[in-house]
């Protein structure tokens, strides 16, 4: 696109200049085109140009007019795509804004409900005991390898206030 222009911009311009263009060959073989005369160790030829007709001036000028004219329609429908584009993200952002507003509203009732239930039943006594022990026997593993087939048996304490009047009696 801009070696269009830039062609076209010469095709206009070239009448008002009158300047000479000089290829140069090198004498490695690289081509050079320039506005001053080449370097003598290279090769040198003038390349005439030819004034422009104004009819051919005037066409190309119209091309160019056309041309710049389809460059800014593009560019004006590409900017109102873009605007477009922008105007729909910004609805987009609006909506799930406005869906996560909703939802930490809604969170925040079920919060407050929990916590309003929670002071009504801080002071209410409830009906039913709050754990149950478990029971446990006094020696726990003494019964448990005993036969169930006999009764149980019972440890005699003696204590030393019958140990004495025992032995006294003697």
């Amino acid at each position: 696109m801009i070696g269009i222009t830039f062609l076209l911009l010469l095709i206009v311009i070239s009448p008002a200049v009158d300047a000479d263009v000089f290829k140069c060959i090198s004498s490695s073989g690289k081509i050079t085109y320039q506005g001053k005369p080449c370097t003598p160790n290279a090769q040198q030829e003038k390349i005439p140009i030819e004034p422009t007709d104004p009819r051919q001036l005037a066409e190309a000028e119209r091309r160019l007019a056309i041309w710049q004219m389809e460059r800014d329609k593009q560019k004006a429908e590409r900017l109102e795509a873009e605007r477009m584009q922008r105007k729909e993200q910004q609805r987009f952002e609006e909506v799930e804004a406005l869906k996560r507003s909703a939802e930490a509203q809604r969170l925040q009732a079920e919060a407050e409900l929990r916590q309003a239930e929670a002071l009504e039943n801080q002071y209410r006594m409830p009906a039913y005991p709050l754990y149950y022990l478990p029971y446990q026997s006094r020696f726990p593993y003494r019964d448990r390898y005993r036969n169930n087939d006999q009764p149980p048996r019972r440890q005699i304490y003696e204590s030393k206030s019958t140990r004495t009047t025992n032995s006294t009696r003697r």
